[in-house]
C-alpha cells in the first residue's frame, strides 16, 4: 500500500503545530507566570490565541481585570502572557526599552508592509534611525505645515460643498475615504514635496493610492490562515491574499520612496536647495537626508538608502492612516452628540479667518478637550505587545498575590509576551471615574489625579504611547485634525448617514470605522452633510 504523498504546505503546517504542542507542555510546567491569577485557556492547544487574533480583546481583558486583578496572566499557543493594568509596571515597561522590546513576529509581520523603519527596529539599531529621523519631527518644523494643512482641507471643503449643490441641501457622502484622501495628499506634500492630486476628482487614479486602498481593504475579519502566519513565521514563506497585498504596496512605495530620494540627492548636490527654502517648509525627506549626509554625522551612524526608503514607507502608512482614522472618530462624535457639534462650532467661529495660525487653533480650548477625548476612547492602535529580551523583575504599586502571598514585584522570565490594552487603559474606571466609558469633553477641565500616572506621552493616554518608542508623528498628526475640524465644521453641519449602532471597528490591527450591517464593503463612515448657515 502506497503513502500518499504530503505538499510541503502540509507538512510545515504539521511540523509547526507539532513543535508547538510540544513548547506548550514544557512552557506550562516551566513558566513563573502560571501562579498569576487568570482565566482557565478555552483551548489546550490555543489557549486564547483565536479569541486575541479575531476580535479586539480589550473587553476581554476588562472583564478578566474584574474578576482576577490588575495583573493576570493567559496563554496563548505555547506562551503564557503577562497582562497588567497597573501604570507602575506599565511605566517600567515603556521606560526601559531595551529590556522589553517588540516582539520578532509582530515586527517581522509588520515589516511585509512598511519595512524596518524607526516605528519597528529596536535597540542600537533604533537609536541611529532615530537619531537621523527625529529632528524632522521636532514643533517648529511641524508647525511649518499648518499653510498645507489648511489648504487640503479647505479642498476638501469645496469638494464636498460641490457635493452639497448637486444633491441639493444634502449630500451623503463615506466621508472616511475624503478624509482618508486628504491625508494622503498632506503626507505625500509634507514628506516629499509630491502632489499625488488624490483630492483632485478629475485625476486619474495612481498606483501609490491604488495601493493603499487595497491594504485598507485587504481584511475587515481576520481569518484563520493570516493567524497562522503571524504565530508561525516559517508559514510566511507561503503568501495569502492579504500578504499579496501588502507585497504590492510595499514594493510601490518603495519604487515611490527611492524615486523621490535621488531626487533629493541630485537637488541637494546641485545646490539647488538652499537652508531658506528648508525654513520655509521643509518636507520630511529633505531633512531626513540633510540629517544623514550632515558632517557632523559620523559614516558609522549614516543610514543606507534602503534603510531611508524604509522609513519613508513608515512615513507614508503612519503618517496618513492613523491621522485619516482620528479625523473619522472625530466627525463621528460631533455628529453623535449634535450639541457638542454646536458648542464646538460656536468656539470654531470666534476665529475671525478661515486660515488661522497654528497659535490661534491652540487657543481654542473646546476643541483641545474634544480632541483629546476621541484620542483617549478612539486610540487608532488598541493594544501593544512587548517581550523580555532577558530575565527581571515587574515592579508593581498593586501587589499581586501568589501562592497566598502578597508581592510588589513578580519575576519575569526572558520571552514571556507583555499585553499592552491601550484602550482598556484610557478607559480604566479606577483611573478616570465611573463615568470613563462616556463621550464627556468637559472630564479634561478636571481630571482625576489618578490618570497622571499613565505613562503616555500626551494628554493622559497611552494613545501614542510612551519612552524610546513613543509615536514621532503625534503633533503632526494633532495638528493635522485640529485644522481639518477647523475648517469642516465652520462650513458644514454634519450628521449620521446610518444608525449609531450600526458603526463598529474594524477587527484588524487599526481600528478603522466600518459599517456592521456590511462588512465585506471595507472601512467606511457614512455621513449627511448640510452647509451651516449663520443666523
Amino acid at each position: 500500500m502506497s503513502l500518499i504523498p504530503l505538499s510541503p504546505l502540509i507538512c510545515a503546517v504539521l511540523a509547526a503545530v507539532l513543535f508547538k504542542l510540544w513548547r506548550v507542555c514544557r512552557a506550562l510546567q516551566r513558566n513563573s507566570l502560571r501562579h498569576l491569577p487568570g482565566p482557565e485557556s478555552p483551548s489546550r492547544v490555543g489557549g486564547f490565541a483565536w479569541q486575541f487574533w479575531s476580535t479586539d480583546p480589550t473587553e476581554m481583558h476588562e472583564e478578566w481585570v474584574r474578576s482576577y486583578g490588575r495583573t493576570i496572566s493567559y496563554r496563548i499557543l505555547s506562551d503564557i502572557c503577562l497582562f497588567t493594568m497597573d501604570t507602575k509596571a506599565l511605566a517600567h515597561i515603556l521606560t526601559h526599552d531595551a529590556v522589553f522590546q517588540k516582539p520578532y513576529k509582530v515586527r517581522t509581520y509588520i515589516a511585509e508592509l512598511v519595512g524596518l523603519g524607526t516605528l519597528l527596529t529596536e535597540g542600537e539599531q533604533h537609536r541611529r534611525q532615530r537619531k537621523v529621523v527625529n529632528p524632522a519631527f521636532g514643533p517648529m518644523q511641524i508647525r511649518e505645515f499648518t499653510d498645507l494643512f489648511l489648504q487640503k482641507a479647505c479642498q476638501l471643503r469645496d469638494i464636498l460643498s460641490l457635493e452639497v449643490a448637486i444633491h441639493g441641501s444634502v449630500a451623503q457622502v463615506d466621508l472616511y475615504s475624503w478624509l482618508h484622501r486628504m491625508s494622503l495628499d498632506i503626507i505625500c506634500e509634507a514628506a516629499f514635496s509630491y502632489d499625488i492630486g488624490t483630492l483632485n476628482v478629475e485625476a486619474r487614479s495612481n498606483e501609490l493610492c491604488d495601493a493603499f486602498r487595497l491594504v485598507a481593504q485587504s481584511v475587515t475579519r481576520m481569518s484563520l490562515w493570516p493567524m497562522l502566519r503571524f504565530f508561525f513565521p516559517i508559514l510566511r514563506i507561503f503568501p495569502e491574499e492579504q500578504s499579496r497585498r501588502f507585497a504590492k504596496a510595499r514594493q510601490v512605495m518603495g519604487e515611490f520612496a527611492s524615486i523621490r530620494i535621488d531626487e533629493k540627492k541630485r537637488e541637494m548636490e546641485d545646490n539647488k536647495i538652499g537652508k531658506q527654502v528648508r525654513r520655509r517648509r521643509g518636507d520630511f525627506l529633505t531633512l531626513l537626508v540633510e540629517a544623514n549626509m550632515g558632517s557632523s554625522l559620523p559614516e558609522g551612524q549614516r543610514l543606507s538608502d534602503e534603510t531611508i526608503i524604509d522609513e519613508c514607507r513608515t512615513a507614508l502608512v503612519a503618517g496618513h492612516d492613523t491621522t485619516a482614522i482620528t479625523l473619522a472618530w472625530f466627525l463621528y462624535n460631533v455628529a453623535l452628540y449634535p450639541n457638542i457639534q454646536e458648542k464646538l462650532r460656536d468656539e470654531l467661529l470666534s476665529i475671525p479667518t478661515d486660515h488661522p495660525t497654528m497659535e490661534e487653533l491652540s487657543s481654542l480650548h473646546y476643541l483641545d478637550c474634544v480632541l483629546r477625548e476621541v484620542v483617549r476612547l478612539f486610540p487608532v492602535l488598541p493594544s501593544s505587545l512587548r517581550v523580555a529580551t532577558e530575565d527581571t523583575t515587574l515592579p508593581l504599586s498593586e501587589p499581586v498575590n501568589i501562592n497566598g502571598q502578597a508581592q510588589d514585584r513578580i519575576w519575569i522570565e526572558k520571552g514571556t509576551p507583555i499585553v499592552i490594552s491601550i484602550l482598556a487603559i484610557n478607559r480604566d474606571k479606577s483611573l478616570w471615574g465611573e463615568d470613563s466609558f462616556e463621550f464627556k469633553p468637559e472630564r479634561w477641565d478636571n481630571l482625576p489625579e489618578a490618570v497622571s500616572s499613565i505613562p503616555g506621552i500626551w494628554a493622559n493616554n497611552l494613545t501614542f504611547m510612551g519612552g524610546q518608542h513613543a509615536c514621532l508623528g503625534y503633533r503632526f498628526s494633532l495638528n493635522e485634525t485640529k485644522v481639518a475640524v477647523f475648517t469642516l465644521l465652520r462650513a458644514f453641519e454634519l450628521e449620521l448617514g446610518l444608525p449609531a449602532e450600526d458603526v463598529g471597528r474594524t477587527p484588524t490591527m487599526l481600528m478603522r470605522p466600518m459599517r456592521l450591517s456590511d462588512p465585506e464593503a471595507g472601512p467606511q463612515l457614512p455621513m449627511l452633510i448640510r452647509p451651516y448657515r449663520r443666523d
